[in-house]
């Protein structure tokens, strides 16, 4: 063999082994570009699922509410149906629970999961059903706060209070008064009931985004309202919560919207109807 023909192997046996190279580099680039579809598509199942209510029925659990002195400022500390002579209606969607009026004694919430969160079982099957109704128009829906306990809430207004205090130079006395605007005193917290849902960013963003106008239209019908809103803040004591949504029953909800009324002008008026 001339040193030309061993040169010229030489040669070919590097082409065979360079083109074995890239065709198992090839090889390894579409094996891991399969695992990384298969990867974002069990997320992305995990993120749709998170959308979507999971019932896990528990033992009911008895909040046993201390009663705090009042902390309300505005118009709502001027509503005389306060504190604990409060009559609350015998309808358990329908109570009252605010600056005000405390939750009432011996309260049982049995809780139903959703991701991290829980909410009362009995609000399960309507939140489930509007969350698949806004998941199928487009709209995703997710629960960031449901269920608190008065520890719970102790430790939110606590956190607030502080951080006003730190990044507002707010005394400790004005930053519970300005805390107050938009977190209830424990206790006095709609969360308790586990009829609450604060939904996605909870921001004030929330109110210019698709979700909001799809649950502007379509709440009621699953029986949610937004509780707190900009024009009855003199009623609620309550900043604008665009967030906030309170389960009321379908009924109800769809009456308390035609009537353009917040759940305290809704309760009175049902009274003054002779509903106990």
């Amino acid at each position: 063999m001339t040193a030309r023909e061993a040169e010229t192997r030489r040669s070919r046996r590097t082409e065979r082994k360079n083109r074995e190279g890239a065709a198992a580099a090839m090889v390894i680039m579409a094996v891991l570009m399969c695992m990384a579809i298969v990867v974002f598509a069990i997320w992305s199942a995990g993120k749709a699922s998170e959308s979507n209510a999971v019932e896990a029925g528990g033992k009911p659990v008895t909040l046993g509410v201390a009663r705090t002195p009042s902390t309300a400022t505005g118009a709502a500390a001027e509503n005389p149906n306060s504190q604990s002579s409060y009559q609350q209606l015998s309808d358990p969607f329908l109570v009252l629970v605010n600056t005000q009026v405390p939750l009432p004694e011996n309260w049982q919430v049995t809780p139903a999961f959703i991701g991290e969160e829980t909410v009362d079982n009995r609000i399960y099957d309507d939140l489930n059903a509007m969350f698949l109704a806004a998941q199928a128009d487009g709209i995703t829906l997710w629960v960031a706060s449901g269920y608190r306990s008065v520890e719970d809430q102790e430790r939110i207004l606590s956190r607030e209070i502080r951080q006003h205090m730190q990044n507002d130079g707010m005394t400790e006395e004005e930053a519970r008064e300005f805390s107050l605007r938009t977190i209830n005193p424990p206790g006095h917290s709609e969360h308790h009931t586990g009829f609450v849902v604060d939904l996605n960013d909870v921001s004030d963003n929330f109110e210019e985004t698709e979700a909001y106008q799809w649950l502007s239209e379509h709440a009621a019908e699953y029986g949610f309202v937004q509780r707190y809103r900009s024009d009855k803040v003199e009623f609620t004591g309550i900043d604008n919560e665009s967030w906030h949504y309170r389960y009321i029953g379908k009924n109800h909800a769809q009456e308390m919207e035609s009537l353009d009324m917040c759940l305290e002008e809704y309760v009175e008026y049902l009274k003054g109807q002779g509903v106990q």
